[in-house]
This record gives C-alpha cells, sequence and structure tokens, in this order.
C-alpha cells in the first residue's frame, strides 16, 4: 500500500509540473512493465524496445482497435513519450534504472501509432 501511495503522490506532482500526461498514462505504463515482465523467463532489466513492444501488445490485448486512441488521449503519442514518463518515474524513485539506461534509448524509429493501430494483433 505504501509503494501505492508514493506512486500517486509522485503522478500528481509530476502531471503538476507537465500536464502533457494524464494519470492514467503513468498506471498504464507501470501495468505494461508489469505485462511485460510477466511475459519473460526470468525476472530481469527490460529495454526501452522491449517495453516498447510489451506496452503494444498489452495495450492492443486491452484496448483492441482503440488503443491508439486511448493511449494518446493521455498523452502518450510516441516513443519519447512513454521514454519521459518512465525517467520522471525514475526521477521520483519509483522506478530504477541501469548505468546504460538513457533517455535517447527511448529516442527511436519505433512508430508507436502504427504499431498500435496494427489490425494484427501479436
Amino acid at each position: 500500500m505504501g509503494q501505492d501511495v508514493k506512486f500517486w503522490e509522485a503522478v500528481r506532482k509530476i502531471c503538476r509540473n507537465d500536464e502533457r500526461y494524464k494519470p492514467e498514462a503513468f498506471k498504464f505504463v507501470m501495468e505494461s512493465l508489469d505485462y511485460t515482465l510477466r511475459s519473460l523467463e526470468e525476472h530481469r532489466h527490460i529495454s526501452a524496445a522491449e517495453l516498447l513492444d510489451g506496452m503494444s501488445g498489452y495495450a492492443k490485448h486491452r484496448y483492441g482497435l482503440l488503443a491508439h486512441t486511448v493511449l494518446s488521449a493521455w498523452g502518450l503519442e510516441n516513443a519519447s513519450d512513454v521514454g519521459r514518463i518512465v525517467y520522471y518515474m525514475v526521477e521520483a524513485g519509483v522506478l530504477k534504472k541501469q548505468d546504460s539506461d538513457r533517455f535517447e534509448d527511448f529516442d527511436s524509429d519505433y512508430d508507436l501509432k502504427a504499431k498500435l493501430e496494427d489490425r494484427y494483433f501479436d
């Protein structure tokens, strides 16, 4: 319960400073992280690309063909938006990163909209 309170306090503070993102976006990124980790054979650190792929799959599973519309309404338009949310949560102490992790890992050619609007589910 304490972690949940810490999470929502961090989200409220972040959203006051950056109004581009809705609280639901932060919750969804955390759910996507959990979804991605559960899909692995062993619990380990995941890369930005793995999180983005896991998030796309989770969004399509959860929201179907409306996945892009839903995520966009929360401010998640592209891979950089996901990275910004991850790094906001790292700065808030909600998530941890490895020394090799960089924000630029999310600044890629990953076409989130195309992945989410793909009518064929992974």
